[in-house]
């Protein structure tokens, strides 16, 4: 399974894409905190049931990284 996360909406740590807003503040922290939690939750249930989890963040796929990740990618794959 490969799940391609938006970095704002996944929480992205130290990425320049992640930005908690300055309005609604806690309201978007529990958003984005929510969201991870229901990340851990269903990798943790795909893992169980044997798949592969790979997760590819939204700035891997700009253009200045999108090579070294989709050759990242292929060779777990293999």
């Amino acid at each position: 399974v490969i799940f391609v996360h938006g970095c704002f909406w996944h929480g992205h740590e130290g990425c320049k894409y992640f930005k908690i807003p300055g309005t609604r503040t806690s309201w978007w922290i529990n958003k984005i905190h929510k969201n991870r939690e229901n990340d851990l939750k269903n990798m943790a249930s795909l893992r169980q049931e044997q798949w592969k989890v790979i997760t590819i963040f939204e700035c891997d796929l700009k253009s200045e990284r999108r090579d070294k990740t989709l050759l990242k990618l292929l060779a777990n794959l293999k």
